[in-house]
């Protein structure tokens, strides 16, 4: 007899009320914010950061183990770029050209042709990559690989400095974790499709985002690094929260430089730095900003190089805007849970935070560079799990992806023993505006 699967969206179940309340749309003066269309467009497996190419009026997800490419005039798929272990997020040039994505567990960067959206070259960095940004001015892209390393099959040799003290990083077996409490951040040379450098840094570095003026900013959380005690591991802080800030000429013209004055580095591999110890030189091109100890677990964050000032949501649903000059905290607001990734739409003054925990939401603030003041003028219900977003500084339309979740009725046992699982076929873009 044929077995009928029954799905039922985890918000008809009793489950839901340990759930954050659902969010009520905030009254606006003029025109609010509103969820203008939903795109289904399929696919499977995880997501991670989206990407808008305004000119091409493209919507770049990474999803699983490819990247879809989607209209933004019909909201359908355009094409698919395939082939990774698992995508994260795409960087784009600033000539219409070429477009850059991370594949984590592959620990490498794949080059594409925008017009074609076919893989042009691989560049294997040794470390596994999730966001990454391209520095229009020095044509440089910065891979970010978290201090949480997932080693491959054959672990990526140890690249100490020769007169490093830091302990060889450990071996470990296929796709095991290993902690260290440093991560790598890979500068790329685009004209050479070659990594330049491997800069080495104390902290659990996050979410890279250009501000378009020659550097790169990167989120860092706090990190530990394990220690063996007679009776176990314990943990010591390494590194506090903070913005870190990265010079793309600085580093580009530091990395010549040390290439140059070492004679053994094998020629077309990066030379390495070895920023993460306390007793560090000066870093040329290196500089970093605390964050206030009100933001726990710094994620996404943007940038307003106009105005200097940097905006970073934090997990523990704050929005904080900083002065990018002196690091000063400018304000502090309240989003929503599960805050992961904030758009700027510089043009008309809003800034956008994807909170993806509960029922979803998003929250809009107002930005009035004038009075160098900010409030928040909306939070819009969305959708569970819809965490992150792009801005179209065209049109000002938000985009953030999601899917649904069922559950199986017909297996045996109580509500304590169902499972959610994704819905087939029910991936979508949520497209905002008003």
């Amino acid at each position: 007899m044929r077995r009928v699967l029954s799905f039922c969206l985890l918000a008809c179940l009793p489950l839901v009320a340990q759930q954050a309340p659902i969010p009520t749309a905030t009254a606006v003066s003029g025109e609010p914010f509103f969820i203008k269309k939903t795109w289904p467009i399929g696919g499977n497996g995880n997501w991670d950061y989206l990407t808008i190419d305004p000119a091409a009026e493209r919507l770049y997800i990474a999803h699983g183990r490819g990247v879809q490419v989607v209209d933004l005039e019909s909201g359908s798929v355009a094409g698919e770029i395939g082939g990774f272990r698992e995508a994260h997020a795409i960087a784009l040039d600033d000539i219409g050209q070429y477009g850059y994505i991370s594949d984590g567990p592959a620990n490498a960067i794949a080059v594409f042709n925008r017009r074609t959206l076919k893989i042009g070259a691989t560049i294997s960095i040794g470390c596994a990559p999730r966001s990454i940004a391209f520095e229009p001015q020095s044509k440089l892209v910065f891979a970010v690989c978290g201090s949480n390393v997932v080693s491959s099959s054959t672990p990526p040799p140890d690249r100490r400095a020769p007169n490093s003290s830091r302990a060889p990083r450990a071996p470990g077996s296929a796709d095991q974790e290993i902690f260290t409490g440093v991560s790598h951040v890979i500068v790329i040379d685009t004209q050479a499709n070659a990594a330049i450098a491997d800069v080495a840094v104390a902290g659990d570095f996050r979410f890279a985002q250009a501000d378009g003026a020659g550097a790169v900013y990167v989120t860092v959380a706090q990190s530990e690094r394990p220690e063996n005690l007679k009776y176990g591991i314990s943990h010591r802080i390494v590194a506090q929260q903070r913005i870190a800030k990265f010079d793309g000429s600085a580093i580009a013209t530091e990395a010549k430089r040390l290439r140059h004055a070492a004679a053994a580095t094998a020629p077309g591999s990066p030379v390495f730095m070895d920023w993460s110890e306390s007793d560090n030189p000066a870093r040329p091109g290196f500089t970093s900003t605390p964050l206030p100890s009100a933001c726990k677990q710094p994620q996404g964050f943007a940038v307003d190089s106009r105005h200097q000032r940097i905006f970073v949501a934090c997990d523990n649903q704050q929005f904080v805007v900083l002065d990018s000059g002196g690091g000063n905290v400018v304000t502090t607001l309240t989003t929503g849970p599960g805050d992961d990734v904030i758009g700027y739409d510089a043009d008309r003054g809003l800034l956008y935070s994807a909170n993806g925990g509960g029922y979803g939401s998003l929250t809009i603030i107002q930005q009035d560079a004038n009075t160098d003041s900010y409030s928040v003028i909306q939070n819009l219900p969305t959708m569970e799990r819809a965490r992150t977003l792009a801005v179209d500084p065209s049109t000002g339309q938000v985009y953030l992806v999601t899917d649904l979740h069922g559950v199986d009725l017909t297996k045996m046992g109580g509500i304590g023993t169902l499972r959610s699982n994704p819905i087939p076929g029910s991936f979508q873009v949520i497209v905002i505006g008003h």
